[in-house]
């Protein structure tokens, strides 16, 4: 009889567990020393290990031969719970099974002992769909047990299972397994099995799968069907297993950063006349604008971490990452969530409310909102700056320079009683502009939040102290010690020499340059 990958493939002792060894070892070197707790509950994310372990542990208390707390596999007790033949080891779907009256029943069978086996052990999935009443008439008997019961409690939605649960197991988190093992394990699959497989396809497939090793060899599994003899490739995974073709959103993403509102509207149309799901189209602009703060801040990240895209798709985003700032693509995020959740409760017209999305993203001045005039002001900042306009008619005019007036101070006769004055020296170093302000704003690029401010600020040099005059709030958030460190560093890298910075509070220059750069922008 034909099995499933996953199922043929289910770890059958603790060292096969795939990616839980933080887990693993703790339960081994309890089986092995005979330590094993009454209650255990076993969370995390799909396809991570949680019912394998369970049944792992199961076996392990009942095995006659343990190897070094790990079952044998080979005695009895283990084949009768691997065939699921054994009645002393129930799994019970809390989903279907989640009644009080149900767990009434549970009680009444811990008063006989097991009928072959040394544990009668039960492993209760998805614990967290029991009812209020159910997890209440189970408490006294999780606390308490027979000596001869173990309870393993399986979930993956831990916020929902009461407190007073938790404080009667031991409780293990299992974490989503890197894509690196995922793929590691991928090949020794196809290996074994005898399926072909590119490196590039395994990875594609580990990616897919999201930390969970049953979807990694489900989808395997889903690969293999009609491609009998031939290499999986990525086209032939992304192809098989419907992931969306990305370009044209990714070109739709290329058109509202360029601000090109009437080739935005009509791919959108398009999009909409094939058939489009545009809830789907909204989710995947949402993901690129999340991959285009990843390729701006950590490129490393986006290639572990990122959605898969086509070579046409990811040349298209990254080209995208550099025309773009920060703040415009935080906008980008508000206004695409907030149709998201507009979508959600006036779904009458999906397309009008992406096409108003469209329309705010591609043209920043119809929106009066603070991120959106942060984005306008960053892209003013961009702007280079204009020589002044010189017009050929206009008539020349020659300037002389004005002759200098003398005036002759009035001679006094010094008076003897009187002391002689000494002289006052009360010039003090000028303020000059700061000729390495851009190098100063470009070394603090690693810190965006100093920089927009300092970028604001009137900035001058005084001697060998930098005077930086900004509002109330960039005077607390340049003020503190760690940004002063940060400024003193930009300063000395702008300008190759140790620079003291000094930060005075000045409401009327922000208000004033602000006030001038949304006037410019209104023009």
């Amino acid at each position: 009889m034909y099995q499933a990958l996953y199922r043929k493939w289910r770890s059958r002792t603790f060292d096969e567990v795939v990616g839980q060894e933080h887990i693993t070892t703790i339960l081994k070197n309890q089986s092995a020393e005979n330590k094993v707790s009454h209650a255990y509950l076993f969370c995390g994310t799909r396809g991570t290990g949680k019912t394998s372990c369970a049944k792992i542990l199961a076996k392990a208390v009942n095995c006659l031969s343990p190897i070094n707390g790990n079952p044998c596999c080979e005695c009895e007790a283990c084949r009768s719970i691997d065939s699921g033949s054994a009645t002393d080891v129930l799994e019970i779907d809390a989903a279907s099974n989640n009644g009080v009256d149900n767990i009434r029943d549970l009680r009444e069978e811990l008063l006989y002992p097991p009928s072959l086996l040394k544990k009668r052990v039960y492993i209760i999935d998805e614990v967290h769909m029991l009812s209020g009443s159910a997890f209440n008439a189970l408490l006294k008997t999780l606390e308490e047990p027979p000596e001869y019961v173990i309870f393993i409690l399986a979930t993956t939605e831990l916020n929902e299972i009461p407190a007073t649960i938790l404080s009667r197991c031991q409780r293990y988190e299992f974490r989503r397994i890197d894509d690196a093992s995922i793929e590691a394990h991928i090949n020794r699959v196809a290996s074994a099995e005898d399926i072909s497989i590119d490196p590039q396809a395994a990875s594609l497939i580990a990616k897919l799968a999201d930390g969970g090793m049953r979807d990694a060899l489900s989808l395997l599994e889903s690969c293999t069907a009609g491609n009998t003899g031939k290499t999986i490739t990525p086209e032939y995974v992304a192809q098989q297993l419907g992931v969306a073709n990305n370009d044209s959103v990714a070109k739709l993403y290329s058109l509202i950063a360029d601000g090109n509102i009437a080739d935005s509207l009509e791919l959108i149309d398009s999009l909409h006349r094939s058939a489009k799901n545009l809830s789907s189209l909204l989710d995947e602009l949402i993901g690129m604008t999340r991959d285009l703060l990843m390729l701006k801040y950590s490129p490393a990240n986006f290639a572990k971490t990122g959605t898969y895209y086509s070579g046409t798709a990811e040349a298209i985003l990254k080209d995208v990452a550099k025309k773009c700032g920060i703040e415009k693509i935080l906008y980008f995020s508000t206004v695409l969530e907030d149709t998201q959740s507009r979508m959600s409760r006036y779904a009458l017209n999906k397309k009008v409310l992406i096409e108003l999305a469209v329309i705010r993203m591609c043209d920043l001045k119809l929106d009066d909102s603070n991120k959106a005039l942060l984005a306008r002001i960053a892209e003013l900042e961009k702007r280079p700056v204009s020589a002044p306009a010189v017009f050929e008619d206009a008539p020349v005019i020659s300037e002389e320079p004005p002759i200098p007036l003398t005036f002759e101070p009035a001679q006094s006769e010094p008076n003897p009683e009187l002391p002689a004055e000494k002289p006052i020296h009360t010039e003090k170093p000028k303020e000059e502009e700061f000729e390495f302000f851009a190098e100063f704003i470009e070394a603090l690029s690693a810190r965006s939040d100093l920089a927009s401010f300092v970028s604001k600020a009137d900035v001058k040099l005084r001697g060998n102290t930098l005077i930086i005059r900004t509002d109330f709030i960039g005077h607390s958030l340049l003020s503190k010690p760690d940004a002063i460190i940060a400024l003193n560093d930009a300063a000395r890298n702008a300008t190759n020499k140790n620079i003291k910075i000094e930060i005075k509070q000045n409401n009327s220059v922000q208000d004033e340059m602000q006030t001038s750069l949304l006037d410019s922008l209104g023009e």
